[in-house]
């Protein structure tokens, strides 16, 4: 049941066909057409509108809920998120999505939120109190909105957002004075103590002992240096599509690099802009998930020596920066290049408390394999110092 036409019924009618058929169609909705969910997997593409262009609520990592107001009419026939949702679930028969605007579909989802660290419930209620509606009540608030969870004091009129949770000082009194006790109020537990059995912090001293064998094994021998990566300020978080899409950032980061120091890169005959070979024949990974069945299971050296730890190889080329903002014995690269990926160097072994995965350290051998074109021709890839202090 592929689409072979560009006649839109006989495409609909293969659709139909092949979802009576028990198949599946995947609709993908974006802000531009992405490469490859919408222009290789997906059967319908929805233009659909960004931030800017439509009112909507969101909160950041203290909790602060703001309205983000639109200022600006999106492109051609792109719609937001809301109205494609709506459009798809009346279509499909089903009811409930009739909103007629991104502030009904706020006020509908603020009771989902009651009891939660953000929860906005209350802003609603303010607002109807007021003969607002919730978008209008957060657009008062302007820039500063306010912290979630959120109360309403129905005897006085205010409402009110929550500073800090697992606030222990705050006693029960306090909290009924206050007015967060009346009505649709809902009061969290984490709003005065944490979500342990005591409602006390439990801060865990990780045991060094279950650490530092796997360093003591890990750490550089001979010519190798500390290897470690991370992201660059330019590309965001994952590098999503700025990359792709941006082209200063591929003039400013046309391939994967890796900090030196600059005693580390005298020794070696390295200099700013070289072409470097980074390898290791020391890339350890744990071939399952964390055991922690036997007391040996919590030790690397007990898990190697048991047949659980893998040994592989791994090289990458990268161009040199010699900077003296990485500490010395210590190389750095740009984590999740695509075409030199210095993750490969990264040992694959969980940290046996938190469950994460160990990817910042790692070692590696550097030696130069020749002169990248950046080195002489500044037009590209600068090596200017960036470190501020």
């Amino acid at each position: 049941d592929q689409v072979r036409s560009f006649d839109k019924a006989e495409i609909i009618a293969t659709l139909k066909r092949r979802m009576d058929n028990g198949g599946t169609v995947v609709i993908n909705q974006d802000i531009y057409l992405r490469d490859p969910i919408g222009s290789k997997y997906a059967d319908v593409v929805f233009p659909a509108a960004t931030w800017g262009e439509e009112d909507f609520v969101r909160a950041n990592g203290e909790r602060r809920l703001r309205l983000y107001q639109k200022f600006y009419d999106a492109p051609g026939d792109a719609k937001p998120d809301w109205w494609i949702i709506s459009q798809l679930g009346k279509r499909l028969g089903f009811d409930g999505f009739d909103w007629k605007d991104s502030n009904q579909v706020c006020e509908e989802s603020a009771r989902f939120s009651r009891g939660n660290r953000k929860a906005y419930f209350m802003i609603k209620v303010a607002a109807h109190k007021e003969g607002k509606t919730l978008h209008q009540k957060l657009r008062e608030l302007g820039t500063t909105g306010i912290q979630g969870p959120t109360f309403y004091n129905y005897d006085t009129g205010e409402l009110m957002g929550s500073v800090r949770l697992h606030d222990t000082q705050k006693t029960a009194e306090q909290i009924a004075a206050e007015g967060r006790t009346k009505g649709a109020n809902m009061i969290n537990k984490k709003g005065t103590h944490f979500n342990s059995q005591t409602g006390k912090v439990n801060i865990q001293k990780h045991p060094w002992s279950l650490f530092s064998d796997y360093w003591e094994w890990m750490k550089p021998r001979g010519e190798e240096l500390w290897h470690t990566n991370g992201r660059i300020n330019e590309i965001w978080q994952s590098g999503f599509d700025d990359v792709e899409r941006r082209a200063y950032i591929s003039q400013r980061w046309p391939e994967n690099f890796t900090e030196i120091h600059p005693e580390d890169a005298a020794s070696r005959g390295i200099e700013s802009g070289d072409r470097v070979l980074l390898y290791s024949e020391r890339v350890p990974a744990f071939r399952q998930t964390i055991k922690g069945v036997h007391s040996s299971d919590f030790n690397f050296s007990d898990l190697l020596k048991n047949g659980w730890i893998e040994l592989g190889k791994a090289a990458v080329t990268a161009v040199a920066i010699v900077t003296p903002h990485v500490k010395k014995g210590t190389l750095y690269s740009y984590f999740i290049n695509e075409k030199q990926p210095s993750n490969a160097l990264q040992g694959r072994v969980p940290d046996q408390i938190s469950g994460n995965y160990n990817y910042k350290m790692g070692v590696a051998r550097i030696k130069k394999i020749g002169e990248s074109e950046y080195k002489n021709e500044f037009r590209t890839m600068s090596f200017a110092p960036r470190n501020i202090v």
